[in-house]
């Protein structure tokens, strides 16, 4: 009879969606305000501020935080007690608790931080300490700089042979609008789109480099107002992707540096500059560049092997610190492993090989000053790679946090990622 009533209370407890766990558990919820964008150093040490809520009172009990580096190394695991009294009305209602705590004897990198009551994760983000003092060692191989000189040498080779077809439907009276296309490095065709004022006069330009795969927009009269501005995507993607003999990308000519995809999207950064430097409107010394992503990328690539550009504003950059970057995710790194593995290449080889094209080992020839601008939760290029190849920067330069943004950092913030950039090109413009 007993057996039968525990059963019966089993499924009665089931039916109803009722555990003997709802009857003991409070609900708590966590607020975790952001102080110094996360983004913390010597003089002002890791401290979080913890602010729980919850419609009960009288009780207490204790979360737990754990701390772990971003590659998922666990670094410690603290408790933290709360309690809710009577008395510790939430302004909007319920009851709140307070506590703070501080870490310390963190070395530079970038960590995860994890807050958990019982089986619930109630918070979890990622969080920086002295970020720029990160060392990613540059790897190059010996003739890196003779690699990109023959690149460069041989792209100088290729008559650009430049054409532009107005877009009366794009163009404004302020500015007229032009698709344009361009030969570069092994007679590539590149196409992009070109917007320059009306008024006869020379004028500032910007070149905007596109992201992985990203659809090519055209320039509206908002966009970087006076200036002359070019939205260039590299070789197969965007404009050209109708023309795309790569495949995927990222995975194509793995099999030797000079087949490699990056060797001539790189090339065409410069090829692109060469189109600018070629044009009337342009006043012939001031050249900003930035670009999203792999755009961002593109701009430190054409910031490196050409120091034509005034000032550079990648964000969220891609590509840098391959054996890194491909511990911390999972894409991009599987379509280069399995590319890879199609061609019987082995993982040394493709490390060896991406040597050539990790910004890392490029940004230390950059002569123009650079702002960064990177989302500290981005899981695509994550922080510790956009450091990768900003700490070998050597010229003036300063970085920007979205602390709660990801990968779209530039799109969700764009209205002040533009408004920056823009003041900081503007820093530099010789009139």
């Amino acid at each position: 009879m007993i057996n039968r009533m525990q059963k019966w209370i089993y499924v009665i407890i089931l039916l109803t969606g009722y555990s003997i766990r709802s009857y003991t558990q409070k609900t708590i919820n966590l607020n975790i305000p952001v102080e110094q964008n996360w983004m913390f150093d010597n003089e002002h040490p890791v401290r979080f501020m913890l602010e729980l809520t919850s419609a009960q009172s009288g009780f207490s009990d204790r979360i737990r935080m754990d701390i772990a580096t971003d590659f998922g190394n666990a670094v410690s695991s603290t408790f933290i007690t709360y309690s809710f009294g009577t008395d510790s009305i939430a302004p909007g209602g319920g009851f709140r608790s307070r506590a703070s705590v501080t870490l310390t004897n963190l070395t530079p990198g970038f960590y995860q931080v994890c807050f958990i009551a019982g089986t619930d994760t109630l918070k979890h983000f990622f969080f920086g300490y002295e970020a720029e003092q990160i060392l990613s060692k540059p790897d190059g191989p010996p003739n890196l700089k003779r690699f990109w000189n023959k690149t460069i040498t041989e792209l100088k080779r290729v008559h650009p042979a430049y054409k532009m077809t107005r877009l009366p439907e794009s163009s404004k009276p302020e500015r007229d609008v032009y698709e344009v296309e361009m030969r570069s490095l092994e007679g590539e065709i590149l196409r992009g789109y070109w917007a320059v004022p009306t008024d006869g006069q020379s004028h500032p330009a910007v070149v905007v480099y596109q992201g992985y795969d990203a659809v090519t927009w055209i320039p509206s009269p908002d966009d970087y107002p006076g200036w002359c501005i070019l939205v260039i995507p590299p070789r197969g993607q965007g404009l050209n992707k109708p023309y795309n003999r790569f495949g995927e990308w990222i995975a194509f000519g793995l099999d030797s540096p000079k087949h490699y995809y990056y060797r001539g999207a790189f090339a065409d950064t410069v090829r692109s500059i060469d189109f600018i430097f070629a044009q009337p409107c342009f006043d012939g010394q001031n050249l900003f560049a930035t670009g999203i992503s792999q755009g961002g990328a593109l701009t430190l690539a054409a910031a490196s092997l050409d120091h034509r550009i005034s000032a550079a504003a990648p964000i969220v950059p891609f590509l840098s610190d391959y054996p890194d970057y491909f511990r911390l995710v999972h894409w991009p790194a599987n379509l280069v492993f399995e590319g890879a593995a199609r061609q019987n290449i082995d993982k040394d080889k493709i490390f060896s090989l991406l040597t050539y094209f990790d910004l890392k080992n490029l940004t230390g020839w950059i002569k123009c000053p650079v702002l960064m601008g990177f989302g500290l939760q981005d899981n695509i290029t994550p922080p510790h790679t956009n450091f990768a190849a900003y700490n070998h920067i050597r010229t003036p330069k300063r970085w920007i946090c979205y602390p709660t943004s990801g990968h779209f950092a530039a799109y969700e913030n764009m209205d002040s990622w533009i408004a920056e950039s823009t003041r900081f090109f503007n820093q530099y413009v010789v009139w």
